[in-house]
């Protein structure tokens, strides 16, 4: 009875928790929105939350778990679910055409494979212990995909030294739920919940280190002015030079120029006459 109470808890902590995780990239998209632009964000992590959502909440369903037994399970991810929806219209909205069309064929991969595992679940298999296998199989691997989907900007990350594109609350949603459902799996002794989560824990924990390390950084220095310099350089100078070559871009020298030049004319009239 404790036991049952402890686990519904943690669930529904663990549910809370996997809400902001879902609702995380919303300050994301926010910026999308308003830059009409996805910059360097990856459209890899939102189809694959899409697929985890899809997977969990068959799984949590009285149609292949035993009854309500994961009510909690189903809830959160069917909200996620719709989260998802949304944050991928919006990402095709305002990707650059190849980011877009790799998205959509990712999405259209994604409902594909899911579509496939629902029908092999209710046509091909008739008791819930191996519905529970199949599915949790596939869960298991969309949820170790999913925490480590950050990490597909790992790249980024590391050659500039910062952690713009890889957002902080992301990484430590993806930390502490993975703690939470490790713990709730536990205490079910459902291994199809517990062991992607055992595996997502030190990938959560190693996103973390990587925001500890470059925290702050945004991957570029400015001047004294406050001008965006160049990322490796650190300046943003502005050489006689260029300003010789192109005089439109120095109004005041190329005016004071102009008026020597007037006054010199004036002064070779009077020498005239």
């Amino acid at each position: 009875m404790v036991n049952n109470l402890i686990r519904t808890g943690i669930g529904i902590l663990a549910s809370g928790v996997s809400f902001m995780l879902y609702g995380g990239p919303i300050v994301t998209f926010w910026r999308i929105i308003k830059k009409r632009s996805t910059e360097d964000f990856s459209g890899v992590p939102y189809a694959i939350a899409l697929f985890n959502c899809l997977i969990y909440t068959l799984y949590g369903s009285p149609l292949v778990s035993d009854g309500w037994k994961n009510m909690v399970v189903m809830v959160v991810n069917s909200i996620g679910l719709v989260l998802e929806c949304a944050f991928i219209g919006i990402f095709l909205t305002f990707a650059e055409q190849k980011i877009r069309v790799i998205t959509a064929r990712m999405v259209v991969g994604v409902l594909l494979v899911f579509g496939t595992i629902t029908g092999v679940c209710f046509l091909a298999i008739h008791d819930k212990k191996h519905k529970q296998v199949l599915v949790g199989t596939a869960g298991m691997v969309a949820t170790v995909v999913l925490y480590g989907a950050p990490l597909s900007v790992i790249r980024l990350v590391l050659k500039t030294k910062s952690v713009e594109f890889m957002p902080f609350n992301l990484s430590l949603c993806t930390f502490v739920t993975s703690l939470l459902w490790l713990a709730y799996g536990a205490l079910s002794k459902d291994v199809m919940i517990m062991a992607p989560n055992f595996v997502g824990l030190p990938l959560g924990s190693f996103q973390m280190v990587l925001h500890c390390m470059y925290k702050g950084n945004k991957g570029q220095t400015k001047d004294k002015k406050g001008n965006q310099g160049d990322m490796e350089l650190g300046n943003n100078t502005f050489t006689e030079e260029k300003c010789d070559k192109e005089k439109s871009d120095c109004p005041a020298e190329h005016g004071l120029e102009m008026k020597i030049q007037l006054n010199d004319g004036v002064s070779d009239e009077t020498s005239v006459k």
